[in-house]
C-alpha cells in the first residue's frame, strides 16, 4: 500500500484557480480529483503496475490565518503611521496632490495635515477589509474541517501589512509547508506538492534521498490537449519525480456557479 499525502500552498492554489476563473464549491472533490490524477502520474513515472494499491492518507492545506494587529485609534499607532507618512516622500506628495486638487487654497501646513488625514482614513478602510477577509477565510476553513477529517488545514501563514502602500506580504506559509514535508515523512510514501515556491526544493531533495516519491501539480488552462508539449516553468519540476497536470476543463463541474461545459 502506497500512502499519498498532498501538501497544498493555499495561496498558490487560490491564485491558480483564480487564473482559470474557477470558484470551487467542494474542495473535497477537488482534492479527490488531484489525488486520482496524481496516482496516474505516479504509476506512469515509476512503472508501477495497476496492482500497486494506493490510498490518500491526508491533505495538508496551508493557509493564511492571521494579519498584523493594529489599533488605529491608539495614539502610539497613529504616531507611528504619521511618522512613516512624513518620511515617505512619494506617498506624502501623492496625497497632498489629491487633496490640493479639491482645495487649492489650503496653506502648506494645513495641506499636509489634510493629506495625512485622507491617507489615514484610506488605510483604515483598506486595513479593515483585510481583517474581515482573514476572518472570512477562517470561517470557511472551519466549515471545511467540519465536513472532512481527511483535510488538515494549517493556518501557518501571516499577512504582514505595509500601511502606506496598501499591500500585504505573506509570511511563514511556504516555510511551514517545507518543514512539515520532512517532519511528517513517516506518514506517507508519495508527496504531491501544490506550490510554486522554491523553498520546498531542499525538502524535496531530502525526501527523495530517503526513498520518497515527489510529484508537483501544474494547473493548465483548457483541456488535456492544451497541455501537450508544455514545459513546466517552476524550478520544482527539476527536482520532482513527476508532474501532475490538472486541467481547467476537468474542474468545470466543480465550479459552484455550474457553468455549462462547451
Amino acid at each position: 500500500m502506497y500512502r499519498f499525502a498532498l501538501f497544498v500552498d493555499g495561496s498558490n492554489l487560490y491564485g491558480s484557480l483564480r487564473a482559470m476563473n474557477l470558484e470551487i464549491g467542494n474542495y473535497g472533490q477537488l482534492y479527490a480529483h488531484i489525488y486520482r490524477e496524481a496516482v496516474k502520474g505516479w504509476r506512469a513515472a515509476t512503472l508501477q503496475e495497476e496492482a500497486a494499491t494506493a490510498m490518500l492518507q491526508r491533505v495538508y492545506w496551508y493557509a493564511v490565518g492571521s494579519v498584523d494587529e493594529w489599533d488605529l485609534s491608539a495614539p502610539q499607532s497613529r504616531a507611528a503611521l504619521r511618522g512613516a507618512f512624513v518620511r515617505d516622500a512619494e506617498i506624502r506628495a501623492l496625497w497632498m496632490t489629491r487633496v490640493s486638487a479639491n482645495d487649492q487654497s489650503l496653506p502648506e501646513v494645513e495641506l499636509e495635515e489634510a493629506a495625512w488625514q485622507a491617507c489615514s482614513n484610506d488605510f483604515r478602510d483598506w486595513y479593515q477589509q483585510k481583517v474581515r477577509a482573514v476572518e472570512g477565510m477562517r470561517r470557511f476553513y472551519a466549515g471545511v474541517r467540519a465536513s472532512s477529517d481527511l483535510i488538515d488545514i494549517r493556518e501557518a501563514g501571516h499577512w504582514k501589512v505595509n500601511f502606506l502602500h496598501r499591500w500585504v506580504e505573506e509570511k511563514g506559509l511556504d516555510t511551514a509547508l517545507a518543514v512539515d514535508m520532512v517532519a511528517l515523512q513517516d506518514n506517507y510514501d508519495v508527496a504531491i506538492v501544490v506550490s510554486g515556491d522554491a523553498d520546498s526544493i531542499p525538502s524535496i531533495r531530502h525526501l527523495k534521498e530517503r526513498g520518497k516519491h515527489i510529484g508537483v501539480v501544474e494547473f493548465v488552462n483548457g483541456g488535456a490537449q492544451d497541455a501537450r508539449g508544455r514545459t513546466f516553468s517552476s524550478r520544482l519540476k527539476v527536482h520532482a519525480d513527476f508532474i501532475v497536470r490538472i486541467c481547467e476543463h476537468d474542474l468545470l463541474p466543480l465550479d459552484h456557479r455550474n457553468r455549462n461545459i462547451s
